[in-house]
């Protein structure tokens, strides 16, 4: 290791598919760099782990065309460290985004970093509560964890030879980004953090989804799951309740939760 650059990946992850990619993705990069890998939501001096990389990577889900917002926070509050930094962006999606991996890598340029590689990784779906997008779990998603493996051997191999593409940077993917999706999205998001629903009645005060939820919008009140209103819409624990007892975009409990891609074997 000694010698080698140090690469530092900050993710954000709801489910696991983001920490999936990005943990494979460094494991084919660790050839030629150093690699350090850090949740957003747990403490540390990020501040000092930015400054002594010498590149860094962002990885996060995107929903509705925007980067989630423990991610946003996150560029925000460290981008005074940014300056002057190589930057590789990975964003997972579920089929399409449009710009996904643009809309953070803007934001990220305003401070001065400089985005040397952007990727986007169609990943399962883990809407478990909206019924038109099946869940799958197992085998049934082995196809399409292959496909995004495959798809960050390429990226891998391309970051490592200085030919690495940006993808989603384009005029046009910005415009499909932004006119089919994030401009609507944005304009609810505040209010969507509000919507997490709890069935009371179902919901037997395990404390899971307290103990799992990334930005403690989860606790037990009376022995009974509430929340707080500030809700990143990640769906982690609409996955986890045991007895599927929240809901967030949905009308109905999940018929089935996403397992996350360690389900696949």
């Amino acid at each position: 290791m000694e010698g080698m650059k140090k690469l530092a990946a900050f993710y954000f992850s709801g489910t696991g598919n983001t920490r999936f990619v990005t943990e494979y993705l460094l494991g084919r990069l660790k050839e030629a760099y150093s690699c350090t890998l850090f949740d957003i939501t747990k403490k540390a001096e990020f501040g000092r782990i930015i400054e002594e990389a010498d590149i860094l990577l962002f990885a996060f889900p995107i929903y509705g065309s925007a980067p989630p917002i423990p991610m946003r926070t996150f560029v925000h509050g460290y981008g005074k460290f940014l300056r002057g930094k190589e930057i590789i962006l990975v964003e997972t999606q579920y089929f399409f985004s449009g710009d996904g991996a643009a809309s953070l890598g803007r934001t990220i340029k305003k401070y001065g970093g400089k985005i040397v590689a952007a990727e986007m990784f169609d990943m399962p779906n883990n809407l478990a509560d909206v019924k038109i997008f099946p869940i799958k779990n197992g085998k049934e998603i082995a196809q399409k964890l292959a496909r995004a493996r495959s798809r960050a051997d390429k990226f891998a191999r391309r970051i490592l030879q200085g030919r690495a593409r940006l993808r989603g940077f384009s005029a046009l993917s910005h415009g499909i980004g932004y006119f089919s999706q994030r401009k609507f999205w944005w304009k609810g998001e505040a209010e969507k953090r509000t919507k997490l629903k709890i069935d009371h009645a179902a919901c037997v005060g395990c404390g899971l989804c307290a103990k799992n939820c990334p930005v403690q919008n989860l606790r037990l009140e009376g022995r009974k799951a509430a929340q707080s209103g500030k809700c990143v819409l990640c769906y982690r624990c609409v996955n986890l309740c045991p007895k599927k007892a929240i809901t967030l975009f949905g009308k109905s409990p999940p018929e089935t939760q996403y397992k996350g891609p360690m389900s696949e074997g």
